[in-house]
Formats: structure tokens, C-alpha cells, sequence
């Protein structure tokens, strides 16, 4: 199975500012959670963590990592999404003409393309042996591109992700399952995992 954990706490989430890939780190809260995450993810037997290559990634897979004795490898695919002119911007700050704009087109802002972002969070889920329990940390844009691919396959459309955005809510330093691809995306809460809501 694959184990995902989305990194911990930076100074702009809690700021509410578009990291999208600049590279940066976590805070201590980020590393308290981290921590915390690998206390919850002791009792899973893994062979090892894949991570993005963002530091706030990297910094919360070796935290588990050294904590659970696991090797780290590094996946560029898990990298967030680029959002181009809209990085390090206040999300409650931007106009909603612009916001409709990015969705729209959001290579006009210099963001990387929606298609290529799912493809490589596509191409990833597609490249692990579900057979054996792997962990990866990575970012909340990229679970939800594989949140999409798991519901329609490779039938993307840029409004998946539009909602995604919108209406899933992941957590920092949050633990979620992927049993194969077939199945549902899971989220750990206290002792059990629970399935995330489809799309509206």
C-alpha cells in the first residue's frame, strides 16, 4: 500500500501564501508534526519514503525517516505545482477575476499546466508496487491531481482539480492511504483511516 503524508507546517501556510515549488522550509511547528507523524506511523512496516525535493518535504521525510529507520529517496514528480506569478501570494488577498483567470489559463501566468502537473502525479501512482508498503510525502497540490486520477483515470479535465481545490481539505503533516489503484484515497484520523469525500 501506499502511505502519503503531506509535509509539515512552513511559515507561509501559516500565512496562507502560495508556496507552489519555492523551497520553503518548515517551521517548528512543521517539524513538531512531522514527528508527531512519524509517532502515527510507527506501527506500519515500510520498506522506505519517497519524497519531493522541496526542503519542506525532504526536511519532514528524514524527521521520519531517522525516527523509523527508513531510507529517503527523492522524486522530482512529487514536487508541487507550480503557480507561476501567483507564488507567494495572500490566497484571501487575490481578486476572483484573477483567480478565474489562473484556472482558465493558467500557463498565462507562467504556472505550469494542469495536464502535466496530473501527469506526473499520474505517472507516479502508476510506477509503485502497491504489494509493498511504501511512504511518500509530498504536497497538498499533488495529492490532489492523484486524488483526480483515482476518480476518472487518465480522463483529466482541469475542472477536477478546480474542485479538489476547492472543497478537500488536507491537513499538514496529514497521513493518507492508497491501497492500489482502484481503490479509494483514505485519511487517518486518531487511530482509523476514513475515505475522503468524491466530488460534489
Amino acid at each position: 500500500m501506499l502511505y502519503i503524508v503531506r509535509h509539515g507546517q512552513t511559515d507561509w501556510n501559516g500565512l496562507d501564501k502560495i508556496q507552489g515549488v519555492a523551497d520553503v522550509p518548515l517551521n517548528d511547528i512543521g517539524r513538531a508534526q512531522a514527528n508527531i507523524a512519524a509517532d502515527r506511523l510507527a506501527r506500519f512496516n515500510f520498506e522506505y519514503i519517497v519524497s519531493s525535493n522541496l526542503s519542506r518535504a525532504t526536511e519532514t521525510a528524514n524527521i521520519i525517516g531517522n525516527k523509523l529507520n527508513l531510507r529517503v529517496e527523492y522524486d522530482a514528480r512529487l514536487r508541487e505545482y507550480d503557480f507561476g506569478k501567483l507564488t507567494g501570494m495572500i490566497r484571501r488577498m487575490l481578486d476572483p477575476h484573477e483567480i478565474e483567470a489562473f484556472f482558465t489559463t493558467p500557463t498565462y501566468f507562467g504556472a505550469e499546466s494542469f495536464e502535466n502537473a496530473f501527469a506526473r502525479s499520474a505517472e507516479f501512482l502508476k510506477s509503485v508496487d502497491y504489494d509493498k508498503n511504501i511512504l511518500v510525502v509530498t504536497h497538498g497540490g499533488v495529492i490532489n491531481f492523484m486524488l483526480c486520477y483515482l476518480e476518472s483515470g487518465d480522463n483529466f479535465k482541469s475542472y477536477m482539480f478546480l474542485d479538489k481545490c476547492l472543497h478537500t481539505h488536507i491537513d499538514n503533516s496529514a497521513v493518507l492511504r492508497i491501497r492500489n489503484l482502484k481503490s479509494d484515497m483514505t485519511i487517518l484520523k486518531n487511530t482509523r483511516f476514513y475515505k475522503l469525500p468524491r466530488s460534489k
